[in-house]
């Protein structure tokens, strides 16, 4: 959700299965000209199969129940670091050009 914020582009939805049967839901995020980026794919063992993949209109933040807190955390975490470096080069090329 934190790249989908930054980037843009389709949320995609896999079904996560395992003996056949569907365990959980895996999420990943579809940039322009179909390039698809997923972070977290690494998570899952062999036994489990990440199957389809579906856009799904994200959701407002007001509306999610699970894993809100931790998003927001990570969220913040990522723009104040991606701030701070934007910051350090924006010093770097004042000096260079100074």
């Amino acid at each position: 959700m934190v790249l989908n914020d930054l980037m843009g582009g389709e949320l995609i939805r896999g079904e996560v299965h395992v003996n056949g049967e569907r365990v959980d839901y895996h999420w990943w995020n579809r940039l322009g000209m179909g390039m698809e980026i997923d972070l977290t794919r690494e998570q899952f063992g062999p036994e489990e199969i990440v199957t389809g993949g579906i856009v799904i209109p994200r959701p407002p933040v007001t509306e999610w129940r699970r894993l809100r807190e931790e998003y927001e955390l990570l969220r913040d975490r990522v723009l104040e670091k991606l701030n701070r470096q934007q910051g350090t080069a924006s010093a770097a090329v004042s000096r260079q050009l100074a």
